[in-house]
């Protein structure tokens, strides 16, 4: 009851602080919701009835509202996985650093059980894409940009789920250096300024508002604090907590930066308000609390000017940041989010874009000062071309304010300016007269440059004044001021998978990601955006699905529509469920028939019958909205899994879906609490033998196991951490792959034991793992923020020999029978590097350890005892060669 409480206190202040982003009317019926299925049934609600109060030539109002279900569908996805007992949405950040936690405390422990397998995974893409027609290119959301404050080269990217990465050239090519930050979401990022391998990274998702209320309900990436490295991002502490942030406060990070004349000095803009410390991150004081602070300035050439920007309000300090006052900005106030640009080429200046999430005009305007904030003029009005919006081509609308915002004025010439949200604009009249700089679609008209939509980041380089943007699609640069760009997206592996596919008869790889689309790849080449969106889940007629498949059919669901490139009718057309507005179909075939198809929705689970006239759809009852799965043997057969308000719980039909049994009675003794079943797993040979997944943080009760369809199930969670499993894969040997929030582990056969899997994979939620097909030697795993990965399947045998190299972190275990050759620098603090070789160990030139980093080598057979404790570390670097030789 104590968590409750404080949750409904903090309800009530960031209703004050984010709450003028949201629809009265919907704030209302909020009012004392806690739990997450009345939170999502009442906005649910709320958005289908307006749309049932338009009228058919109301086409940009629908569209907006349809862009609001876009928003709050993210949300409820990913926060339905983090659900406790009470049904309310536990913090992410909190829930996986716990876990973390608690894993390296197991992988300290002594026994095979701690080890993970020998070839660790490898990305496997995307980390380009080719350049789609229609739906342009992208590889997944960038949030926030730094710069190296003497190199040009050196640049830092962060990402909301996939973590900090850095370039040595420009942006050509990216690698992460963040693998093993609890919280990978990045939200601020400052480089210290005569030091640059010290980095400091604010966590957590800073750009989204989701209607006032993330800080309530903990939707999207929270912020978990400040984490610093001293060594270029090789190894990361986190820093002191902010004042007043315990376990049960949940909050967001906005931005970080630092003092460029004290490097001591940081700000970081939070939605609890401003934090600044003068000991670089040892403490923490709140210069403006209680409300909500987007972003966070310092004038150029004068760090006694600290500027900050909230919803709809300018402050300034003139004392070095230890005061802010409140500067009155006329016309300002109906504002929800406000982003703000300062410049060399006049450090007296100031730009601020103002917009709010109402519809049919989110542009508030642009407001200038030439005083160092003192006054402001508003030198573009809110009944001019929205600069949040696309009027090339097709008109797109915009009112995800919060989501983005971006304006930079350029160092060199204080009349050009750049802004926009959507696509961007630019003015050279020091803001008065802004024009149309980049188009929203791919096939625009010619005369305007195309990148990704949904701008974020928007920074002029100090050095060489060249301008980069991040974007839902990646990083560009220009170098004449928005003319021209180039899409920097090489290593940039932050594409956010909800699912995919190996197609196993033609090599051929498709993936549904937020904010790219449909990706495929094909032959093992670059992948392309097939369809633009939030893509979803994906399906081809591959003869491992479907008897009479022949590879030429794929089908996949992008936001709420479903689509299809291999039709009788050809071309890629949609073949949607009538008047659907559930987003987030899951995908199954019949077994026997490729022209039966199956999606489940909240609603119900659909039917579909392909026809030479078209798709024939026919509901089926039951919620599908968590997962479906067609049976094997039995064409008839199929299983549910959701809730839609009327019945939660998971069901089977043997008939085609004449008649359900609900099959989860059984689960709720032992210890199933009706969280989100995420996955179905059946034996290809057996549909009576199933296998479910679950979401939720209720410990032990993440997979159980049927063995006659449902009617009695077996909980086989065992030592399985204590986050969501997002799915499954049983492989022929009967062993079970489960996914999970920080990777993978896997059961044998009759053991009742998980083992980690996880070697060289990054924390990240693992969304779907499968083969190529069952005799490849491969398994592939998709996820959400660090794209696509590939190892060697399972192995209980012990490999014959092994090379080592690279940098490794974390705590890792190799195990061969014969030999090992390393030449591994191995990083410092946090990492624990154990070798096991039957006949000899040979660390060759160039092997390093550095220091206070843990390095155990053994010479012994397979199986052999092994110490994990980290009680033992190096004091200082060691670097020589060695041999390890086996004693008769």
């Amino acid at each position: 009851m104590k968590n409750l409480i404080i949750l409904l206190l903090v309800f009530c202040v960031q209703m004050g602080a984010d709450g003028q982003s949201i629809d009265p009317e919907l704030r209302l019926k909020l009012q004392g919701k806690t739990k997450f299925q009345d939170i999502k049934s009442t906005v649910w609600s709320h958005l289908t009835g307006k749309l049932a109060l338009l009228n058919e030539t109301d086409t940009l109002e629908r569209k907006a509202i349809m862009r609001q279900m876009k928003r709050w569908n993210r949300e409820f996805w990913i926060n339905e996985y983090y659900t406790n007992a009470n049904g309310e949405v536990e913090p992410q950040s909190k829930v996986i650093t716990n876990a973390l936690n608690h894993r390296k405390k197991e992988e300290q422990k002594s026994g095979s059980g701690s080890r993970t397998q020998v070839e660790g995974w490898v990305q496997n893409g995307p980390i380009s894409t080719n350049f789609g027609l229609v739906y342009g290119e992208g590889v997944g959301r960038i949030d926030r940009l730094a710069f190296h404050p003497t190199q040009p080269n050196v640049l830092f990217a962060g990402s909301p789920h996939g973590g900090l990465f850095k370039t040595t050239n420009s942006g050509e090519e990216w690698f992460p250096i963040s693998e093993y930050v609890a919280s990978l979401g990045v939200s601020g990022i400052a480089v210290h300024p005569v030091n640059p391998d010290t980095i400091y990274v604010l966590s957590g998702d800073g750009d989204s508002s989701d209607d006032g209320l993330v800080n309530s309900y903990n939707y999207r990436s929270q912020c978990n604090g400040v984490y610093k490295s001293t060594n270029g991002g090789m190894t990361w502490r986190k820093l002191s907590e902010f004042p007043g942030v315990a376990d049960t406060v949940l909050y967001r990070g906005r931005n970080l930066i630092i003092d460029p004349t004290n490097p001591l000095i940081l700000y970081a803009a939070t939605s609890l308000g401003l934090f600044r410390t003068n000991n670089g991150g040892l403490s923490w004081i709140n210069v403006v609390p209680g409300v909500n602070i987007w972003d966070v300035k310092i004038k150029p050439g004068n760090s006694n000017y600290v500027y900050c920007v909230g919803n709809n309000f300018f402050r300034r300090s003139v004392d070095g940041g230890l005061s802010f006052t409140p500067i009155f900005i006329e016309h300002l106030d109906p504002a929800t989010r406000i982003s703000m640009a300062v410049t060399p080429a006049n450090p007296s200046k100031i730009a601020l874009l103002a917009g709010k999430n109402t519809n049919p005009n989110s542009l508030v305007g642009v407001f200038i000062s030439t005083d160092s904030g003192s006054n402001f003029d508003r030198t573009y009005y809110d009944n001019s071309d929205n600069l949040f919006f696309n009027y090339i081509d097709l008109n797109v609308t915009n009112n995800q304010i919060d989501y983005d915002n971006v304006i930079a004025i350029s160092p060199v010439n204080e009349n050009i300016i750049l802004a926009g949200g959507l696509c961007l604009w630019r003015s050279e009249d020091g803001g008065y007269d802004w024009s149309q700089e980049t188009a929203y679609w791919a096939t625009s008209d010619g005369l305007h440059e195309y990148i990704h939509p949904d701008q974020h980041s928007l920074m002029y380089h100090p050095i060489n004044n060249k301008l980069y943007v991040a974007n839902d699609g990646g990083v560009y640069v220009s170098d004449n001021n928005g003319d021209d760009f180039e899409f920097m997206q090489t290593g940039l592996s932050v594409t956010q998978f909800y699912h995919f596919e190996e197609e196993n008869d033609e090599d051929d790889s498709w993936g549904g990601a937020q904010d790219i689309g449909i990706l495929v790849r094909l032959n093992y080449n670059e992948f392309t955006v097939d369809r633009g969106g939030d893509g979803y889940d994906i399906m081809t007629d591959h003869v491992s699905r479907c008897s009479d498949g022949n590879s030429e059919n794929v089908f996949c669901t992008v936001n709420e529509s479903i689509y299809t490139d291999g039709f009788a009718l050809g071309g890629y057309i949609d073949i949607s469920v009538p008047n659907n507005t559930n987003f987030f179909g899951n995908l199954a075939m019949h077994p026997e028939n490729c022209d039966i198809i199956y999606v489940g929705y909240t609603s119900h689970v659909w039917k579909g019958l392909l026809t030479m006239a078209g798709v024939i759809w026919e509901p089926l009852g039951r919620p599908g909205n968590w997962s479906i799965c067609a049976g094997k043997n039995n064409p008839d057969r199929l299983y549910s899994a959701g809730t839609n308000g009327v019945g939660t719980g998971l069901w089977r039909t043997d008939d085609g879906g004449d008649i359900w049994t609900q099959i989860n009675s059984n689960l709720l003794s032992l210890n199933y609490d009706s969280a989100k079943i995420t996955d179905i797993e059946i034996d290809r040979f057996n549909d009576d033998h199933v296998y479910i997944s679950c979401a939720g943080t209720i410990p032990n009760s993440k997979v159980y196991e049927s063995t006659n369809a449902g009617a009695v199930w077996t909980n086989i969670s065992f030592n399985l951490p204590n986050v969501p499993v997002f799915c499954l894969l049983r492989d022929p040997s009967g062993g079970l792959y489960a996914g999970t929030s920080i990777g993978v582990y896997y059961k044998r056969a009759g053991i009742d034991y998980w083992e980690p899997f996880y070697n060289e994979l990054p924390p990240v939620p693992v969304t779907q793992i499968v083969f190529e097909e069952e005799e490849s030697i491969f398994v592939h795993c998709s996820t959400f923020g660090r794209g696509l990965w590939r190892t060697l399947k399972y192995s209980s045998d012990c490999a014959e020999n092994l090379n080592l190299t690279g940098n490794p972190v974390g705590r890792k275990y190799f195990e061969v029978s014969n030999n090992i050759n390393s030449n591994q620098n191995i990083q410092g603090p946090g990492t624990h590097i154990i070798l096991s070789a039957g006949n000899k160990i040979t660390l060759t030139e160039g092997m390093n350890v550095k220091e206070k980093a843990v390095f155990k080598a053994y010479v012994q057979p397979c199986g052999g005892e092994v110490d994990l404790s980290v009680q033992t570390s190096t004091d200082e670097s060691k670097s020589r060669p060695e041999l390890i030789q086996k004693k008769d």
